[in-house]
This record gives C-alpha cells, structure tokens and sequence, in this order.
C-alpha cells in the first residue's frame, strides 16, 4: 500500500513538472511566425513607414460621441464625426481612408504601403513657412533632437536613443522620409516606436512647414545650444 501511495506521489510530482514547463517550452519552440524578429520584412529604415499604432479603426470608440438619452430613433443615426462611416443613398458606407488597405496590403502604393509612401510637397519653401516650421519644429521635435538636429538633449542622456537627424537631411528621399516621420512615427528604430506619431496634432501643412525649416538653410540657427 505504501509503494502504491509513493508510485502515485511520484506520478503528481512529474506530472506538476511537465506542466510547469510547458510554457517555457512553447516559448522556446514558438511555432508561429514572429514578424518582429525581421522588423515587419522592413529592411531600410531611410524609408518612411506606418508606424503601426495609431490605427483610426482603433479609436472609433474611444473617439466616439455618446448618443444621449438614446431616444426612439437615434441609434441609428451616427452623431456627426463620431465614426468613420457615411450614409450613402440610405445605405452605411465607411469612409474610405488610405491607411486602411495600407495596413491590410491590397497593393495601395509601393509594396502596399500607404499612397502617400513618397508624398511630394506641394508647399513653398517661403520665410513664412520657414518661420512656422521653426517653431512647430521646437514645440514637437526639438525636446529629444535638440534644436540643431544633434540630439544633445536631457532626453537623450536620460536614455531615450533619438538620433541625430542632420544625416537624414542628405537623403535623396528626405522630403518625403521626414514628413512621414513627423506623421507616422518612428517604427523600425530600435527599440522600435519610441518616435510617437504626430499625424493626430498636426495638419498636412503643419508638417510641410516643419519639413520646409529642417531642409532650410535656418535650420539650427540661434538655438543657444
């Protein structure tokens, strides 16, 4: 009877072991593909990419306006802003936004990238844009890249590894690279995505007017650094 009792003691104690590593082991032996490992098959970072966070389909919640008091009727119909759809000849349609089929790969652009892979600036590099860009520059960039674009910032000697951005001003898709760096974020940086995205602050002339002051030949200049 004793050797039954220690046989089945023995039995629980391997059986408790085995599962205790299983997950360790499933971890180790992931059978799935892990896209992270090879960067999302993104290969060059000198080329602007989506920064795979801020998905408008995402926020359709969270950005949405309560219907109150929900009164007979209401429900279906949408507060104005609230969600990306549209009624179209009675029917609700989404509205249709590049990022969408970017995200999902159906060919909207070079490799499925977004449309605007490489935007081209429709803006004029005038001192008044310049001007502007200057300072939309300081309030959203300078505080990790410094004012001059070398990256002596507090942030960065606190740990945050935001680069010097002078070299990417030589690029001959620096135009396009740093617009979808100020709108998408940073992705491919590692560690990836601590470059958030400025797409939801700023507007399309926003962000060309601090393209504008980067490629000028102001940029830098009086910063006191």
């Amino acid at each position: 009877m004793l050797k039954k009792h220690k046989l089945i003691f023995s039995l629980l104690v391997v059986s408790s072991v085995i599962v205790a590593s299983l997950p360790l082991h499933a971890v180790d032996n992931y059978p799935y593909f892990d896209p992270k490992k090879d960067g999302y098959n993104i290969k060059d970072d000198e080329s602007p990419w989506f920064d795979g966070k801020k998905y408008p389909f995402f926020q359709d919640m969270f950005d949405g306006k309560s219907i109150k008091p929900q009164e007979e009727g209401t429900y279906q119909k949408f507060p104005e802003d609230s969600v990306p759809v549209r009624m179209v000849l009675g029917k609700l349609v989404r509205i249709y936004d590049p990022f969408i089929p970017a995200i999902a790969g159906d060919g909207s652009g070079p490799e499925g990238h977004p449309r605007e892979f490489w935007p081209k600036n429709p803006t004029q590099a005038t001192p008044e844009s310049i001007y502007r860009g200057k300072i939309l520059y300081n309030t959203y960039c300078a505080a990790c890249h410094g004012e001059d674009g070398l990256a002596n910032t507090i942030v960065v000697k606190k740990g945050v590894p935001a680069p010097p951005i002078l070299p990417f001003f030589k690029m001959p898709t620096a135009t396009s690279h740093l617009y979808n760096k100020i709108k998408y974020g940073s992705f491919y940086q590692e560690p990836r995505g601590l470059m958030p995205a400025f797409g939801d602050e700023t507007s399309v002339n926003d962000r060309w007017d601090m393209v504008n002051y980067m490629l000028s030949n102001d940029f830098g200049k009086e910063t006191g650094q």
